[in-house]
């Protein structure tokens, strides 16, 4: 584009908007080839799922001809199943056809998987069909078969939106799609609910099924509603409500609706009569006459009457369920009624059996009822039902037809809308392109000779800026249009350029002469000559400000280094002198707070060293001096000891022979005691076995009594049931009391026995106790017989013990007299050292009491290894600072190490790891919440800077910087201190 001339690029500008409009138009064009290529695509999908549903519909009326004709072992449904068949194959030999030439290249590989099992499922159906002729085929498997078949059969209907990108059509679709899914669940509702009625039982899987598709029917309705305009719906509504069998399913529907909840309430009703209910604390009143047995009667009865009015409100109850119920009260009343007669019979004193046969309870009648009311469905008629499910699937299927011939003649006028739409943008394009290419090459001739003259007194005009001419020449003005008044203007200004030249030349000719003395190092010099233009006076000001900052910035260091260099190391910069040290002054700064922090640590570890030194030559000098006098006593300590061990070595030799003796008696007393022990546990044993036989007795009386208590029960028990049995029972009834007596004679010759045992038991038991003592006490005087002879053995081989030892104490404390000789001549040199150490001690401290420092700096300087390693990483941050400061010149994006894999940040992880007690510091959280901090500044400060950011926000950072690293550096001593003090306080409790 550069080489090319101006009249060209006036072309080429001028051609651009063709271009686009080319472009445009070809993106048109292509949109419209590209969208009748997808209505053509669609068109040949929604055939494939038109037939496809065709198919559909005829195999789900077969299924259930055929589920019924398998069920009636051939008797129904044999003509209809005949001709469905018939139209299924054409509509199968049709599909096949279509799916032959079909194009499925462009398909996804789920279509493809589906038109493959579709093929193969298809040509198992003669197959299926001989079985179900000759009642060779189970229900399940017919069921699994329909279903698969039509589950794919589905799938080409429900894909059809996938390969569609009109909206109109999408929602005709969409519509067509619901009534086909609401065909195929309502065909199952069918088969479900006639299975139901048939059966006249209502299990819940068939009800959860039952609720699942109606559920799945609904919700392809609303879909099917918000589809259709308002005008479409109405009128399928309108029809919809005049269809009479549509109405009629409803009517179903809520019969097997009410049908679970009245088997509900009859499954309540068993809970409440029978095990643990009416019936059965009605039995245990009447065995055992107890009041408080009504009570529990009364509530199960209630409850019961409770949900029996809860079945007579059930919406469509019919007669004969109304008197079933009733006989069902009726029966349970009569319970409750006769719990009058069972109380006056025990206030009477009558027996079981008495009371008994004045009752007379038939309960067979609401036994009877409770079944019927469980296993019939009432007011129903399941053939009745197969019709009317039958009328509304096919008025689903007859709109079906009414919107799958909208979509074919909606496809079709969609083709031919977009084939004329194609032919008018062509025609138009090339039309409007004419006009502009027209109009274009007019105007470029008359701009192209307008920028001509402008173009040869611009490049005069340049060519005085840039000095290669002395003077400046006007551009001739022609005409009065926009280019005439442009060239004026541009005379105009190029006088005023020429005076703001001059004067820009002698500012920047005084600009060189100060730079070139600040880089010597005299920061004293400032530009006084103003600028021209705002650019230029903005540069000098700049200047003269960097420079005037810069100084400062140099004196307030100086400053810093001057105080150091008095001792004062306590020093600190201002709030406000510590403006605008950032960046490499930043650094600068720090670093000399670095060197002053470790001028005072290191004079701090030389005072805590003199002062300890001081302190330990005042122990050293007192106890050299101790050491001397103790010397000197324990000489004459030693000479009175060794006559004492000659005395106490004669003693312990006579000793020894008097406990040979003791331990000769202790030895004959301890078998007298060992044979004792022996006869007593020999009775033990013999009492312990007598003890066995008794238990062994009284749990074998046990299990009598316990027969005999069982036996009495069940003999109350067969008098109750021959009670029950009447006239026939009478045998029984005397059986059952002779047992009873029997039990209760077998009962009280139990108890005699249980007592005389009990009886042993307490004498054999007493008999125990009494040798058991025996045992305890033989065993005691044999223990202490033990004890006294390992006491003698011991005293015997502690005295031979002692008379070796005090044989070499002798031997001994002869050498000791001769060591305490030297020890006193030591003590007298070490004296003298620590005298000389103590001098030396003085001068250190007289050295560092003129510096000035913190005095938590004698605080923090125990550990010399932590003190190094703070300082490093102090340093470090200065430096790690340095690197990423270096590149913003560049203003490249950089990203900074993590906090966590600096030198810092790995000494810190490793101190978590060990689990150090500095970790568990409120000092410590804060190191950690300031060192991340730092580093995320500097990134932030980072990206700004390659952002561009103006000049406030990046000060902003950099402030935050350096306030954050003398923060990190204060945090780390305290740290420091932290430690001393740990290493102070384990110092302390080791030498207690």
């Amino acid at each position: 584009m550069e080489n090319f001339s101006l009249r060209n690029k006036i072309i080429i500008m001028l051609i651009l908007p063709i271009l686009v409009i080319l472009l445009m138009s070809g993106e048109t064009l292509y949109l419209k080839v590209k969208e009748t290529k997808s209505i053509k695509k669609t068109s040949s999908y929604v055939d494939l799922s038109l037939k496809s549903t065709k198919l559909l519909n005829t195999l789900q009326q077969e299924k259930e001809y055929s589920l019924i004709f398998l069920k009636s072992y051939g008797k129904k449904y044999n003509k209809e199943l005949s001709s469905l068949r018939e139209e299924a194959n054409n509509h199968k030999n049709e599909l096949l056809s279509y799916l032959d030439n079909f194009d499925t290249k462009s398909y996804s590989q789920e279509f493809l998987s589906s038109t493959k099992k579709v093929v193969e499922d298809l040509k198992k159906i003669d197959e299926i069909r001989k079985k179900v002729d000759s009642i060779a085929i189970s229900d399940d498997e017919l069921l699994n078969y329909y279903q698969g078949l039509n589950s794919h059969l589905l799938f080409y209907i429900n894909d059809v939106l996938v390969y569609n990108n009109d909206g109109k059509l999408s929602k005709k679709l969409q519509a067509y799609s619901s009534l086909v899914n609401i065909t195929e669940a309502a065909s199952k509702e069918r088969r479900i609910i006639y299975q139901i009625l048939e059966n006249g039982v209502l299990f819940s899987d068939d009800y959860s099924q039952f609720n699942k598709l109606i559920s799945i029917q609904n919700t392809y309705l609303d879909i099917f509603e918000k589809m259709l305009s308002v005008e479409e719906y109405k009128g399928f509504s309108e029809k919809f409500k005049a269809c009479s069998e549509c109405n009629e399913v409803e009517n179903y529907r809520k019969i097997i609706e009410n049908k679970a909840l009245k088997d509900e309430i009859i499954k309540k009703v068993y809970e409440l009569s029978g095990f643990g209910g009416l019936v059965e604390n009605y039995s245990n009143y009447l065995l055992k006459g107890d009041d408080s047995i009504t009570n529990k009667m009364q509530r199960f009865h209630s409850s019961i009457l409770r949900e029996l009015n809860r079945y007579r409100r059930v919406e469509g109850i019919s007669t004969e369920e109304k008197k079933l119920i009733k006989k069902i009260k009726n029966t349970f009343d009569e319970y409750m009624g006769t719990t009058l007669d069972i109380q006056e019979g025990y206030s009477q004193g009558k027996s079981i059996k008495e009371i008994y046969s004045a009752i007379s309870i038939e309960n067979s009648e609401a036994i009877e009822a409770l079944a019927k009311l469980n296993n019939t469905i009432f007011d129903s008629d399941y053939n009745r039902w197969f019709v009317v499910a039958t009328k509304r699937i096919d008025y689903f299927k007859k709109y079906g037809e009414k919107i799958s011939e909208d979509i074919k003649s909606y496809i079709k006028e969609k083709d031919s809308s977009l084939v004329n739409g194609f032919i008018m943008t062509l025609v138009f394009v090339i039309v409007v392109i004419l006009i502009v290419f027209i109009v274009s090459s007019l105007i470029t001739k008359k701009i192209v000779k307008q920028l001509n003259i402008f173009k040869e007194g611009l490049e005069y005009s340049f060519q005085y800026v840039i000095r290669e001419k002395e003077s400046l020449k006007p551009i001739v003005v022609t005409g009065k249009d926009e280019f005439s008044q442009m060239n004026i203007h541009m005379n105009n200004q190029m006088e005023k350029v020429k005076e703001i030249i001059e004067q820009d030349r002698r500012v920047v000719s005084e600009i060189s002469d100060v730079v070139e003395k600040v880089s010597n190092g005299f920061l004293q010099y400032s530009i006084n000559e103003k600028g021209a233009t705002q650019e230029v006076e903005s540069l000098r000001l700049i200047i003269n400000k960097m420079i005037r900052y810069t100084k400062q910035k140099v004196d307030n260091i100086n400053l810093v280094l001057d105080n150091y260099a008095l001792g004062k190391y306590r020093f600190r910069l201002s709030e406000e002198q510590r403006v605008g040290m950032y960046g490499d002054f930043g650094s600068l700064s720090a670093g000399s707070i670095l060197l002053g922090q470790s001028i005072s640590q290191l004079i701090a570890m030389i005072t805590n060293a003199g002062k300890e030194l001081e302190e330990n030559t005042e122990i050293l000098s007192s106890s050299s001096q101790s050491l001397s006098l103790r010397a000197n006593e324990q000489a004459a300590s030693l000479e009175e000891t060794a006559a004492s061990i000659e005395e106490i070595t004669s003693n312990m030799q006579s000793s020894g022979e008097d406990v040979s003796k003791m331990l000769q008696i202790a030895d004959e007393l301890n078998s007298s005691a060992i044979k004792g022990n022996d006869e007593a546990t020999k009775t033990a044993k013999s009492m312990d076995e007598i003890n066995e036989k008794v238990t062994a007795i009284s749990e074998a009386i046990t299990v009598i009594d316990q027969i005999a208590f069982q036996t009495n029960i069940l003999s109350l028990n067969a008098a109750v049931e021959a009670a029950t049995a009447g006239e026939s029972g009478k045998g029984f009834a005397v059986v059952a009391q002779e047992v009873r007596n029997l039990a209760s004679r077998s009962a009280e010759a139990a108890k005699r026995i249980k007592s005389l045992v009990e009886d042993a038991t307490l004498k054999s038991a007493h008999g125990k106790d009494i040798t058991t003592n025996m045992i305890s006490g033989y065993t005691q005087l044999s223990n202490k017989i033990t004890e006294t002879k390992e006491i003698i053995d011991n005293v015997s081989s502690a005295i031979r013990e002692q008379e070796k030892g005090m044989i070499q104490i002798n031997e001994t404390i002869t050498t000791l007299d001769e060591m305490t000789q030297k020890n006193a001549e030591t003590s007298t040199n070490i004296d003298k050292l620590s005298k000389e150490v103590a001098k030396l001690s003085t001068r250190l401290l007289g050295i560092t009491e003129k510096a000035n420092i913190a005095d938590k700096y004698y605080y923090m300087v125990d550990d010399v290894d932590l003190i190094q390693s703070i300082s490093k990483y102090k340093n470090d941050h200065i430096n790690f600072k340095k690197k990423h400061f270096s590149t913003l010149n560049s203003r490249e994006a950089i990203t900074v190490i993590s906090s966590d894999l600096c030198d810092l940040g790995k000494w810190m992880g490793t101190l978590e790891e060990q689990k150090s007690e500095l970790v568990a510091t409120t000092e410590w959280k804060t190191l950690k919440e300031k060192h991340l901090l730092i580093h995320n500044k500097i990134q932030l400060f980072v990206d700004l800077n390659s952002n561009r950011a103006n000049n406030d926000e990046l000060k902003k950072v950099a402030k935050e910087i350096e306030e954050i690293t003398t923060e990190v550096f204060n945090n780390l001593n305290d740290i420091a201190v932290i430690n001393t003090k740990l290493v102070r306080k384990e110092h302390l409790s080791l030498n207690k």
